[in-house]
């Protein structure tokens, strides 16, 4: 699987035009999760553990060790640069220095590394969630949005090792309430079912041959999806929409649940992972799609 460094694009260009997100409705509400000002470890009322992930420029707060099981990955930008959490578990007893030092120009990932997903890109003083199950063994963390000088973070320090221990859990995703499936395509985004406004979690699968991510955003009335991807080119004028989360990159059979808490409106799903075969990015061979979310 190829993933470019530019893969989070937008929330560069989005950051660049001076463009601010408010924050983003997390579920710790919903299932009493204990807040966290920094990077922790808490549970939720339904037993799933929380992972909190501050985002700085440019480095991570999080837990070095923590125990296997279903996960909420909670990302919370306290930079003023955008930033999300790309997860890759290690096999073979490699490191994140290993990782690093066999990541090639063009992006490619090792055999012994596979994208697990994690939180995609929330503005500064934003936040967003991904909850995945962690298996035991080693993991690196990364960030590769873009600064302004063209220098993806990760090349700035914006990487971390963990570790994840084995641990007994019996929580399963079972117990959660899916509103809808978004399952990921060579090339496209398919639902189960029509986004409505309000809260809801969505399970984000990948059922392609090549590793695949989903950034959404936010669109302005009227405004497309093409729209952003073009302005993208020249950064001219107000942005068309900014990103609101959605998840990094996955492997074919991985998948990601997503909690939102989406207004009416129309909103923009885009793929910047890399094609395996041409190296371009995945929106060129059409997986970007445009919804409209509907009131209830």
């Amino acid at each position: 699987m190829k993933s470019i460094i530019s893969l989070a694009g937008l929330a560069l260009a989005v950051s660049a035009a001076g463009a601010q997100q408010p924050a983003a409705h997390h579920s710790g509400a919903r299932y009493g999760a204990r807040s966290a000002a920094t990077a922790g470890i808490g549970i939720r009322r339904d037993g799933i553990r929380i992972l909190t992930v501050t985002a700085n420029d440019y480095a991570f707060e999080v837990p070095e060790t923590i125990p296997a099981g279903l996960t909420e990955v909670r990302l919370l930008n306290k930079g003023t640069e955008m930033h999300h959490v790309w997860l890759i578990r290690l096999s073979d007893g490699k490191t994140l220095k290993d990782l690093l030092g066999a990541i090639g120009p063009d992006g490619q990932l090792p055999s012994w590394a596979r994208d697990v997903g994690g939180p995609n890109t929330p503005g500064p003083n934003g936040e967003s969630m991904a909850i995945l199950r962690f298996t035991a063994g080693r993991y690196a963390m990364l960030c590769v949005i873009p600064s302004k000088d063209g220098k993806p973070h990760v090349m700035k320090g914006m990487a971390k090792e963990i570790t994840v221990l084995p641990a007994t859990s019996n929580t399963s995703s079972a117990n959660i309430r899916i509103s809808s499936t978004m399952t990921l395509v060579d090339y496209g985004f398919e639902f189960s079912q029509p986004l409505q406004a309000g809260k809801q979690t969505i399970r984000v699968k990948n059922a392609a041959e090549q590793g695949h991510e989903v950034v959404l955003i936010k669109l302005a009335p009227g405004k497309k999806a093409m729209d952003v991807l073009a302005w993208m080119e020249k950064m001219e004028g107000p942005p068309p929409g900014a990103p609101i989360g959605g998840t990094t990159p996955m492997a074919r059979g991985e998948e990601n649940l997503i909690t939102v808490d989406l207004a009416p409106g129309e909103y923009g799903l885009v793929c910047f992972v890399g094609d395996a075969k041409t190296g371009k990015p995945h929106f060129v061979h059409g997986m970007v799609k445009d919804i409209v979310v509907a009131a209830r």
